[in-house]
This record gives C-alpha cells, structure tokens and sequence, in this order.
C-alpha cells in the first residue's frame, strides 16, 4: 500500500503502543477508519457485520444519524483516517511500552503490520453485499420494525445544526418513516381532516360569523403527528383529494410540503403543527379576490396583477380578525411570495429581512404551484418542478433549503408518475430509504404506455441487486395525468 511507505516521515507514532479502542464522536469519523462499536449499539443499525472498515459516505452519514460516540480501533483503521486526531489520544502509555521492551523500530513495523493485514479481513462494503439480498434485506426489515416501535426522537448533534437556523429553534432527528402501504388510511383521514377543517374557516369567514380556529388547529396538529411517522404517504394521500377547489386543494399541498421540509430540518413538533396551518391559510385573502381573476387563463395586466398580490394583506388582516397571534404563523404568511433577491411582493424584502418560515413558505407555495395545474400553465412533473427551483435558488428562493426540501420530498415523490428506462410507466410507492433513485413502484402501462391489465408491483433495489436481464432506471418524471393515466384508481387499488 502506497500509504505505508511515507509512515515513518507522517505517522510516527509516540513513545507508546497503538490503541485497539478509542472513543470519539461520530463528527470525527472519517472513511478509513474501522468502527468496532457504536453508543446505540450494532443491534439497533442497519448493519450486518458488526465491526466495519468505512469506505462508503453513506455508511458515515447513516451512523451520524444513529449515534453520538463511536469505538473505532486505530490498529484496523487506514493511517490516513488518523491523522486529524490527537496523536497522542492513539497510543497507551509510555511505561507499558517499556514493560514489553518493544524498540521503537519494532513498534512502527507492528503498526505496518497490522494495517496491512487488516486490509484483508475487514467488513468492506463489498463484503456485506455478498452476503445476498436475503440476508441484507431480513436484517434491514428487523432493525426497520425496532426503529418503528421506538417512539421519541433525539436532539440533533451540534456540529450537524445549520449555521442559517436561529439559534432559538431546538432541533431534533427523527426516526425513519413508517412503510407507505399499511399508513394510507390514517393518511388519508388526516388529509380530509385538514381539508374540511379549512373549508369550514373559509365558510365562516365568508358568512361573518364566529370562526373556530381551535378546530383548525386540531387539524394541523393531526397533520403534523402524520407528517412526523408517514410524510411520503401524506403526499401520496393528498393526491387523492378532490381537485376541483383549487384553494383548498393548494392550502392542503403547501401544509404538507412546507411540514415535511420542517420535519426535514429537525423542527419539533408544535412547530410543524404552525407550519401545518400556514400552508392550509396562507391563500386565504383569496377568498376576496373576483373568481373572474382567479381563473383568467390568460397573462395578467398590470392592474390585475396588483390586485393579485393583495390576497396577502387580505389574508393577514382576516386571520388577526379571528385572534390569530403567532409570528411564526403570520410572519411565514406575510412573507411567501417575497423572494432572497427583493423582487417579491408585496414588501419587496431582501433575503435578509426575511424570516426562515417565509423563506420555506415560499419554496414549498412555489412547488405546489407548480404541480397542479393552473389556468394559465399546466402542471410540471414533480422532476421538472425540481429542476425550476434549483435553477432559481441562486435568485428566487434560498438555496439550502432548496436542497433541504429536495432531500424531504425526493426527485420523484411518493405518489409521482415516472417513466423507466423500459419506457414503461410506474407510480412511486415508498422510497427506499438509502436508494432513493430505486424506489418501489407500480408498473401501470407497457413500453408502448399500453395499460396492463392489471399493475405490477416491482421493487427497483431487489430488481438490481439480482441477477436480472437488465438494470432498471427512472428515466424521467412525468406530470399528473400522462398518458391519459387516471392515478386516483390505481391509489384507490393500494388503499
């Protein structure tokens, strides 16, 4: 190993013997380094083998996500990975040395030595993949069933915190999603929960009488806790939704998007449940806007265009009416349709003036625009509303909560119509949580966007991990309704 020759000049070691275990935490864990134990314990990772050479960022990231401590072993690891540690830190004690009577020549060569050998029985990435997919796949299904029945979350370790998130929001980790197939129902009930809820605050605003605010606010609540345990299902279970009220079918996409980037970015759970309710009110001065307006499928004039942007004074001004006080709440409201560079209305604020809640109400308005249709622009493929906002996050929108919202939804949502490389199309079903790119799916049409008969069910990862005729990819996103394809009656068959 080229490594070992410049040992001697790099990594000399002290006046004493290496480690076989050294505690550190997990921000220091580099690839290289050979982890012999975890403070969560191997038990509850979805790792195989219990002892593991790093060499793979994922395995880095995931064990971030589970741990706070490591217990790596110096004499396994690669002398790189150990040169951003105390030196000193690596080796036991002057005095045991001079027990063993080791010379110090000797000590380096034993380092060598054991570098060297370790190269050859270390748990590599390629060596847990040979175990096959049965045997990875029921160890991942029992370590998935432990992290489901355990509730709680923890606190997110500092050195992961943004340096953009204010200092007074605590963040936390939450545990991996609940399967998407048993979690439909309950998903589905809180997504109408949600949407009546707004339907009757909209009715009682528009008929002056006393508005029940609690009752939505038990709504976002309900929202919230499903955002928290099923947020891919959520947004497969909004699309199932009646379509025909655009308000109120908007309102309950923004809740859901902008609750899932907050459970993305470790927001606790009161938070989300704020969240939740700006998303379902934040076009609420709507409601005061001429439907003759609303629905133009034409380009606006200038005039009706200044009448548009008056929804969100309207809506600020009907939401104080009813007693609604929270900053979040109305900050995130007054705040979504500006944009960083200050060409956004109605105040025209600079990123800088803006609040981290109206900086992701207006990403996740934005994207939930975007893939429905409108009367003046067809819906994108959730692919295509993507590619919009990370071209615009350098000017439009704040670019790491651009990347933070593409990591909660996923280029290809639960719930989106994709094309494979087959020229079949498929919905996406559940992602895969360490494979996003090869998701379960259901196969609805042939390669000639024939509709079968009756759909099939594919799991991309175990599709690719077999011995199969060809790998399977995604090889676009394609917008609600392609192809003809009616998705709420395949929805209603997973149901």
């Amino acid at each position: 190993m080229p490594i070992l020759n410049d040992l001697s000049s790099s990594l000399t070691p002290p006046a004493g013997t290496l480690r076989s275990v050294l505690v550190v935490p997990v921000e220091a864990l580099r690839a290289g380094m050979y982890v012999a134990d975890l403070d969560c314990g191997w038990a509850a990772t979805p790792f195989l083998l219990h002892g593991l050479l790093l060499d793979d960022p994922e395995d880095i990231c995931t064990m971030a996500l589970l741990a706070q401590h490591v217990t790596i072993d110096p004499g396994r690891s690669l002398p790189d990975a150990l040169a951003g540690l105390d030196q000193a830190t690596l080796y036991d004690t002057a005095s045991d040395v001079a027990a063993s009577g080791a010379p110090a020549d000797q000590r380096l060569q034993q380092y060598r030595d054991q570098v060297q050998r370790s190269d050859g029985d270390h748990a590599s990435r390629a060596d847990r993949l040979a175990l096959g997919w049965r045997e990875w796949k029921q160890a991942l299904s029992a370590w998935l069933g432990r992290l489901f029945s355990s509730a709680g979350t923890r606190p997110l370790p500092a050195a992961q915190r943004p340096d953009y998130m204010p200092d007074d929001i605590a963040l936390v980790v939450y545990p991996l999603p609940e399967p998407t197939r048993t979690a439909l129902p309950q998903a589905i009930a809180a997504c109408k929960l949600a949407e009546t809820a707004l339907e009757r605050v909209a009715r009682d605003l528009a008929a002056h009488r006393d508005t029940d605010m609690a009752a939505l606010q038990a709504a976002s609540e309900t929202l919230a806790e499903n955002m928290i345990r099923r947020p891919g299902t959520m947004i497969w279970a909004a699309k199932m939704r009646d379509k025909s009220n655009r308000m109120y079918h908007h309102g309950l996409g923004v809740a859901i998007y902008l609750t899932a980037l907050g459970r993305q970015l470790g927001f606790q759970r009161e938070q989300l449940a704020d969240l939740a309710t700006v998303g379902l009110l934040l076009d609420l001065g709507k409601m005061e806007i001429d439907h003759a307006l609303l629905d133009k499928p034409g380009k606006l004039d200038d005039l009706e265009i200044l009448e548009m942007q008056t929804h969100v004074h309207r809506g600020i001004e009907m939401l104080m009416a009813t007693g609604v006080t929270s900053s979040l709440i109305l900050s995130a409201i007054a705040e979504h349709h500006e944009r960083v560079d200050g060409t956004g209305y109605p105040a025209r604020l600079p990123g800088a003036a803006l609040t981290i809640f109206g900086k992701m109400a207006a990403i996740a308005d934005a994207y939930a625009a975007m893939v429905n249709p409108r009367p003046y622009a067809p819906a994108y493929a959730p692919y295509e509303a993507m590619k919009q906002l990370f071209a615009e996050s350098q000017s439009r929108w704040f670019a790491p909560l651009v990347e933070q919202f593409v990591q909660a939804i996923g280029i290809f949502p639960v719930g989106s119509l994709v094309e494979l490389s087959t020229g079949e199309v498929a919905i996406v079903v559940q992602h895969n949580p360490y494979r996003r790119l090869e998701p379960l799916i259901l196969i609805l049409t042939d390669s000639g966007k024939v509709t079968l008969p009756a759909p099939r069910e594919l799991d991309m990862l175990k599709h690719n991990f077999s011995v199969a005729p060809e790998v399977l990819r995604i090889s676009t996103g394609l917008a609600d309704g392609a192809h003809g394809i009616v998705m709420q009656d395949f929805y209603l068959r997973q149901a």
